[in-house]
């Protein structure tokens, strides 16, 4: 029974000194049984490196070497290493998501009793923060009754405090009742092999414990400590301290040692008390660190409390410690990599000599994984992979949501896209996954754009499927009756997987039934098939690590299932409460990592004890915020309440927050010792988002003391750069920067040095030739779209284009948009929404059935009045909306809001109709025809179309709808105009005519005039013009109303647009006009004398015969360039306004960038005033006639 201390700094080799004293101790006890204890996190490693070392000291160089009396053990495997078969070890083992059932029964249980926890249950992350607690109070050997008489004593100090301590005590005390005998925790079985050691005999017992210096013996583990040092021949501990602390007093608590000086006071004293011996400290001489580490080290030690301020130094090798300033993360990562690669390749280093660390992971852990495989380095990462983002996880998710929502469009897609629930075919086999994708992407497209939710996906019948463009014919073809097929196929199956199974779910009493509902559930539909399917093809595929995820996550599952059912299995289900243990389980699951081999890079964090066996350590992320790290954890008790609660003898828990922050520079120190040679930190200096980080104040002290140079490493190379060191790795990673050099010499427009152009020549030859040709050849990449040949042209289009008008004004706006738009016939997935084609579709609906009735009843709107016009028009809004084949307003009935929308649209509609009566009360002017279809193959009583016969036996054929075809019949004359209906402000703009992308209305005007026999009366009618009517329930401002509101809306009402300057159909258009007086209805004015004012709204007839002709030619200079192949990236820019880019959609597809010398807008060339422009229009229109 004796104690005895190895002591020394981090620079030593403790290991040496405690095998050596085991090597001795085994020689003169060759049948003692010895015991090698290590922290849990480096036991594989340390069991390798024990035996190695042993078989060293016992003279075995190369042969094989086997020891069966010393064992490598952590604590817990010590417990079963001596308890694996007393019964208390046999207890079922439970997990923390178990723990936190337990804790959530608890406070159940306590509902009415608890002050403080009972509205937090629900609280996410709460129930998890308790359970934490208690295990904490647990490894302190804080009893309940302790507890309660600590808080006995504390009563009246604090209400926060009384509250948490008292609710703490009633879930703790429940906790420990429903534990005892039914399970096991890790936190238990230390102090059941302490009670299960006082009985066994360990005379012949030796314990060395190695490695326990970074953190506190625990109570717990402390009492385990005080079984072996009474029970067994001798008890050793190694710990990294400069020297002995028996007393309180040899303790400093600003001392860089002060952590294990507190371990080795309390080890000494508790020997003391037990009358065991402790033996002289052995020191630890044996050195594992270059010279120039131990100088760190001792300034270090001398600095790490800001006492001493000491001269600086050089150290003698300059490299042993070295600092990296990258550009960023990414950067700063690849240039360690790089070394590594080069420190292999070149220096005889072995992978596993090289130690990756920093504070806190979380921060590299998308960055190093790419990185270390395109440098091809095996490594092994510390960073724990949740499996709260696996499919599975997510379909439980989503099935329970789907209930809870009932049926809500993201839900039902979230649990359809994790692929684990696959429909089967008619011979009941899996569906082919891309069959199911295509099925299920057209399913997600259809609900977007219908709204689909709720009870529509439970209805029998099929749901109506039809493609909804404002340009098709409405025919239904084979495709779209395929698609609607696979529409309602993932909507039956839908249905009928999920009610039978929510049916049941229903009517289950308690968790057990619940449970096993979910089990078969997953069974009987093939979701565990799936699983094991995954596993098998990255099995096949040879990824090893992604074939292990599906088993551990499903077994993971079965666990939890398990324990729910054993601790909650006979209580009421709640179905939201089975479902946040569930998530909280799987929350608190990784996945089980294995080396896959020896020789790798470990990464890791300085906060966790790590080897010593590393001959070169990269501290990354060495920036203000992590060295030292300032976050500290959270506690259900808080610093204020630890320092209240006064514990019995023997009982403590964790350090409080300012503790464990003096703590730093000793987890640093024993960061910085890890290697034996030497030692890099690198730092970022961009924190993304323009943040800057700024370097660590250990590192800027180290850095000032011993004079080191900051190595500043860009991201990117240069293209003359002759030094390529920081550049070159693994051929994959190599080519990325020559890619940017490429660049870079592109940019600068200076030559690629000689050291790249080697690379190039190394890099463009076998397996590599083919990506570095592809890659470099993207760097004279110019963002141009190549002109279509003939045949792609004919693929598309044909040898006939039938377009409406406003796809050319697209092409006029952009080429490129046209080509995407209606080549390749690209297009936005359409989204439930009331978009403003609808709106415009209703209310042209709404004018043409309006119109309609008005000749074909042959009514007068000027002599009905406010009730007939009011139930004309409920009775024409009812008949457009409740049309069942008419799919596209039915988002106008599928919420309380869109109810409200509807009603003012229809009050638009009211008011438009209140605005014809009100005009035709001034003009003769009459609708004749509304929604006249041109050019339409199969359309009864349309007009035939526009049609230019272009070179090469190509064709475009111009077809559309004209709104409204209005008549005046004079005595000696008639004219025919027509109307445009517009959801905003219109009017004529003889600038956009000219540039091509206004050529609407001249266009329906040629129609009228080609066809004039078929639209009026006389054949030799006359054209009046063309004009815009917005559609509108205008709102007035105290400045509109001049004399009273009826003429206040007739003035917000004006048609827009041009008229023919025919002095006999202006006045004829409004009779009643006086002289020096504005038209009501139209765009014009007559001076006192009678003649009409100047106005861009009044052209004469040569100069719209002009317009008409001019027109023409812009449609077929469009279709021959479209015929040309040609799809120029030239979007439209005007003078003022939106640009053609503006709002458009293909924006990512076309990646029009202005700076870019190839990428410029197509300027507005059209003159700023309306007479210069005519005189453009009028000049072109001549010179293309005389060639």
């Amino acid at each position: 029974m004796t104690l005895q201390f190895v002591i020394g700094k981090a620079s030593v080799d403790h290991q040496a000194s405690l095998l050596a004293e085991l090597a001795k101790a085994q020689q003169v006890h060759p049948d003692d049984q010895f015991y090698y204890l290590v922290p849990n996190h480096i036991k594989f490693e340390s069991e390798v490196q024990v035996l190695t070392r042993l078989a060293q000291l016992a003279g075995v160089e190369n042969g094989a070497y086997a020891q069966s009396g010393v064992q490598v053990l952590s604590l817990t495997r010590l417990a079963w290493f001596f308890m694996k078969n007393a019964p208390a070890y046999q207890l079922p083992r439970i997990s923390q998501a178990g723990m936190n059932m337990l804790v959530y029964q608890a406070i159940l249980d306590h509902q009415d009793e608890l002050r403080l926890f009972a509205g937090e249950a629900d609280r996410p992350g709460f129930i998890s923060l308790l359970t934490r607690q208690i295990l904490e109070l647990k490894t302190g050997q804080v009893s309940v009754l302790d507890l309660d008489q600590v808080a006995k004593k504390l009563t009246g100090t604090s209400a926060d405090l009384d509250a948490k301590l008292h609710d703490l005590v009633l879930i703790y005390d429940s906790f420990e009742q429903a534990m005892t005998n039914k399970y096991v925790a890790n936190t238990d079985l230390l102090n059941q092999l302490s009670t299960y050691l006082e009985k066994v005999d360990l005379s012949h017992a030796h314990f060395y414990f190695d490695g326990f210096s970074q953190t506190q013996f625990s109570a717990q583990e402390m009492k385990l400590l005080t079984t072996l040092m009474s029970q067994a021949a001798e008890v050793k501990v190694a710990l990294i301290l400069d020297q002995g602390t028996p007393t309180a007093d040899a303790i400093n608590e600003q001392s860089l040692f002060f952590q294990p000086s507190r371990t080795y006071m309390r080890l000494y004293q508790t020997a003391r008390a037990l009358s065991v011996p402790v033996l002289r400290d052995i020191k630890a001489t044996t050195t594992r660190t270059t010279p120039e580490l131990q100088q760190l080290e001792t300034y270090w030690q001398s600095t790490a409390t800001g006492v001493t301020a000491t001269q600086t130094e050089d150290l003698q090798q300059a490299d042993h410690i070295q600092i990296i300033q990258a550009d960023n993360r990414y950067a700063e990562v690849a240039r360690v990599a790089t070394m590594i690669r080069q420190l292999v390749a070149e220096k005889g280093y072995r992978y596993r000599d090289f130690l990756i660390l920093t504070r806190h992971l979380d921060q590299y852990a998308t960055i190093l994984a790419p990185i270390m495989n395109a440098q091809e380095i095996p490594y092994f990462s510390d960073v724990q992979q949740s499996m709260a983002d696996h499919p599975l996880v997510e379909l439980i998710n989503a099935l329970f949501e789907i209930k809870r929502k009932h049926f809500q469009y993201a839900d039902i897609m979230r649990l359809l896209k994790t692929e684990l629930l696959v429909p089967k075919t008619a011979d009941d086999h899996e569906m082919n996954i891309d069959t199911f994708r295509d099925a299920l992407f057209k399913t997600e497209n259809w609900v977007l754009k219908m709204g689909y939710q709720g009870s529509r996906w439970l209805q029998k019948e099929d749901w109506p499927y039809a493609r909804l463009h404002s340009d098709d014919l409405g025919t239904v073809t084979s495709a779209d009756q395929a698609t609607s097929e696979q529409i309602n196929g993932i909507r039956r199956f839908v249905r009928d997987t999920l009610v039978p199974f929510y049916k049941k779910l229903d009517q289950v009493k308690n968790g057990r039934e619940a449970a096993t509902l979910l089990v078969n559930f997953m069974t009987e539909n093939g979701v565990v098939d799936r699983l094991m399917a995954w596993r098998d093809q990255a099995i096949d595929a040879g990824d090893l690590v992604q074939a292990g995820q599906p088993e551990q996550v499903w077994q993971t599952f079965c666990d939890l299932l398990d324990e729910y059912v054993t601790i909650l299995g006979d209580r009421l289900f709640q179905s939201q409460d089975f479902l946040a243990l569930l998530q909280a389980g799987f929350e608190g699951a990784d996945y089980s990592q294995i080396p896959s081999t020896l020789d790798q890079v470990m990464i890791s964090e300085s906060g966790i004890i790590q080897m010593n066996n590393r001959k070169i350590t990269f501290m990354i992320g060495s920036i203000d915020t992590t060295m030292p790290d300032t976050t500290l954890p959270t506690h259900l008790l808080n610093d204020q309440d630890r320092q209240k609660l006064t514990l019995p003898e023997g009982e403590y828990l964790n350090d409080d927050g300012i503790m464990t922050l003096q703590g730093e520079p000793y987890i640093n120190y024993l960061a910085f010792m890890t290697p034996s040679e030497r030692l890099i930190f690198t730092y970022p200096i961009n924190a993304g988002d323009d943040a800057q980080n700024q370097i660590s104040p250990y590192l800027a002290r180290i850095q000032k003391h011993f004079n080191l140079p900051i190595i500043s490493h860009t991201a990117m190379p240069q293209a003359d750069q002759q030094d390529l060191k920081p550049y070159l790795g693994a051929k994959r990673a190599t080519l990325r920067h020559l890619i940017q050099a490429s660049n870079d010499s592109r940019d600068r427009n200076v030559d690629l040095s000689t050291a790249w152009q080697y690379v190039y020549q190394v890099l463009d030859q076998g397996n590599t030739k083919a990506l570095t040709e592809k890659l470099l050849g993207s760097i004279s990449y110019r963002n141009v779209p190549a002109q279509l040949d003939a045949e792609i042209v004919t693929g598309l289009y044909g040898n006939t284009i039938n377009s409406s008008i406003s796809k050319l004004e697209e092409f006029y706006r952009n080429q490129y948009a046209y080509f995407l738009k209606y080549g390749l016939k690209l297009r936005e997935r359409d989204e439930f929404e009331l978009s403003p084609a609808n709106t415009g579709e209703f209310f042209h609906a709404a004018m043409d059935q309006l119109m309609k009735r008005v000749n074909a009843e042959k009514l007068d709107l000027a002599t009905l009045d406010e009730k007939q016009l009011n139930e004309l028009i409920t009775e024409i809004t009812s008949k457009i909306l409740n049309d069942p084949k008419n799919l596209q307003y039915a988002i106008l009935n599928s919420s309380q809001r869109m109810t409200f929308i509807k009603q003012q649209l229809i009050g638009v509609v009211r008011q438009m109709a209140a605005t014809f009566h009100k005009q035709s009360q001034y003009t003769p002017m009459r609708a004749r025809k509304t929604e006249v279809l041109f050019g339409h193959i199969g359309a009864e009583n349309g007009l035939p179309p526009l049609v230019f016969d272009l070179p090469k036996e190509k064709q475009i054929r111009v077809r559309g709808k004209i709104d409204r075809i209005d008549t005046l019949k004079l005595p000696t004359n008639e004219y025919i105009g027509i109307v445009d209906y517009k959801s905003s402000e219109h009017t004529v703009k003889f600038n956009d005519i000219y540039e091509g992308i206004a050529m609407q209305m001249m266009t329906y005007l040629d129609v009228v005039q080609q066809n004039m026999g078929l639209v009026a009366d006389d054949e030799d009618a006359q054209l009046a013009g063309a004009l815009y009517l917005h559609l509108q329930n205008p709102r007035l401002r105290p400045s509109d109303i001049k004399t009273d509101i009826a003429s206040a809306l007739l003035a917000k009402e004006r048609y827009e647009g041009v008229l023919v300057a025919d002095d006999e159909m202006l006045h004829g258009l409004e009779p009643e006009l006086d002289v020096s007086e504005a038209a009501k209805v139209f765009p014009f004015k007559f001076r006192k004398d009678g003649s009409t004012a100047k106005s861009n709204s009044i052209i004469t007839m040569d100069q719209l015969k002009s317009l008409l002709k001019y027109t023409e030619m812009k449609i077929t200079d469009a279709g021959n360039a479209i015929f040309d192949g040609e799809v120029e990236l030239n979007p439209y820019k005007p003078a003022s306004g939106m640009t053609a880019m503006t709002n458009s959609p293909y924006t990512a597809i076309m990646q029009f960038d202005p700076m870019l010398p190839e990428n410029s807008y197509r300027i507005q060339t059209a003159a700023s005033k309306a007479a210069d422009i005519m005189a453009q229009i009028e000049t072109e229109v001549k010179r293309r006639e005389l060639h």
